[in-house]
């Protein structure tokens, strides 16, 4: 079942200006993007931080359950993947347009399967409540067939230097397809704590994870991406 709640590092709550929504994949626990929502709040002013969880959380889940709700995930990820509308798009989209029913900026952050969803609500938004200039990030995400559509060029792909075996999943182009033949605007491979291996790295995207680089220079997972994607978006918009 589809959750979302308000960051309480959201310094806007009421009609905000920029609106920056995380959306989950699965096996995700209700706490995984409030490092990132903190470093948000430390470089959009006035910003209302909303996370949302297309497939649920895994907080409460048992050891018996736990199998069943991953079962239930992947079927659901399996849908998204193939079909550019779902009930976890219709969801995600009435959730994110009524947050950013007054605002001249929103920002969609996506990680695994939550930056399919991602693209595809920001897409949905444009087309049918006549949103402007939605800008989508996704993170370690599966590829997925793209048409080649002006959208496109508002949608960045954030990969890491460690192989993620999501990130392998899927093609962005169809072979043989004359309508998908398209590709993000961006693909950007960045470096993330090399502590962390396979899954655990698939996982620390959004985390403090802090780690040295070989020059002793300190860094963090969650600084680093959302740094990037500050970056990006102010590259813009000079």
């Amino acid at each position: 079942m589809i959750e979302s709640f308000v960051s309480s590092n959201s310094t806007c709550t009421g009609k905000c200006r920029t609106v920056v929504c995380f959306v989950a994949g699965v096996l995700t626990y209700r706490n995984n993007f409030e490092a990132g929502a903190g470093e948000i709040a430390k470089r959009f002013p006035y910003v209302k931080i909303v996370a949302v969880f297309p497939y649920g959380t895994v907080n409460g889940a048992n050891r018996s359950s736990f199998i069943t709700l991953l079962a239930r995930q992947l079927t659901q990820v399996g849908y998204d993947l193939t079909h550019n509308q779902s009930r976890r798009v219709k969801a995600a989209s009435q959730i994110i347009r009524e947050h950013a029913a007054f605002s001249d900026q929103l920002i969609l952050i996506g990680h695994s399967a939550g930056g399919v969803i991602a693209y595809r609500t920001g897409l949905n938004l444009e087309e049918k409540y006549g949103f402007q200039q939605v800008r989508v990030f996704a993170v370690g995400s599966p590829k997925f067939h793209l048409k080649d559509i002006t959208y496109n060029k508002r949608f960045t792909y954030i990969t890491g230097q460690n192989p993620d075996r999501i990130t392998r999943i899927g093609n962005w182009r169809k072979p043989g397809s004359r309508l998908y033949c398209g590709k993000p605007g961006r693909e950007i491979q960045m470096d993330f704590n090399p502590g962390h291996q396979g899954w655990k790295f698939h996982a620390s995207y959004f985390l403090k994870s802090a780690w040295s680089d070989a020059n002793q220079v300190f860094h963090s997972n969650a600084e680093d991406l959302i740094s990037k994607i500050h970056q990006l978006l102010n590259s813009e918009n000079p």
